[in-house]
């Protein structure tokens, strides 16, 4: 998981993934079929610990505290080196590198983010905790983009402190009961 979390599915080598595995390359693709369905697995595995972590963070009262501590634990974990980069902003995009199903699957799980959060904002416009004009839709959208700039920044070195200083920004804009609402 971590070789393709560092170098991403086109960059991840047959020696690299053996190598980190400490098996051979009959073993590999006796246990796994071929690299791009060792990639599935492994994308899989990150998913379901991502999957905890979103409904961790997304569960936690109110909304907007939610929210805030969910992007900044994700820069945390973008910006760790024991992390490593985000698995599903490395995923395999050029046709030729991986089959439409698993491009689709990629694009699935990029936008399971997005869903979390919008979940999380229509319970919250519910519950009031925004103003009843504001789009849950597009308010979702709008920290799902963070989130993968932010792992963009991290994957070119950039650094927890600069892109902490990003949330306070976007926090600073939450729709606020009373105000115009996005």
């Amino acid at each position: 998981m971590r070789v393709f979390a560092e170098k991403g599915y086109e960059g991840a080598s047959l020696s690299d993934l053996t190598s980190a595995m400490k098996i051979n390359r009959f073993s590999m693709y006796a246990s796994f079929g071929n690299k791009e369905a060792l990639y599935v697995k492994a994308m899989e595995r990150f998913n379901q610990a991502r999957r905890e972590m979103v409904n961790e963070s997304l569960g936690r009262e109110p909304a907007r505290e939610a929210v805030e501590q969910f992007l900044r634990d994700v820069i945390h974990r973008f910006t760790d080196p024991e992390h490593g980069n985000c698995f599903v902003t490395q995923a395999p995009i050029a046709p030729d590198a991986a089959s439409s199903q698993t491009r689709d699957l990629m694009a699935k799980r990029r936008a399971e983010v997005e869903q979390a959060l919008h979940k999380r904002l229509e319970r919250a416009l519910k519950e009031g905790e925004l103003p009843p004009n504001t789009s849950a839709a597009d308010l979702a959208a709008y920290y799902a983009v963070l989130i993968q700039g932010f792992a963009l920044q991290a994957q070119h070195g950039g650094k927890t402190k600069d892109l902490l200083k990003v949330v306070d920004v976007a926090m600073a804009n939450w729709p606020e009961s009373g105000s115009t609402a996005v």
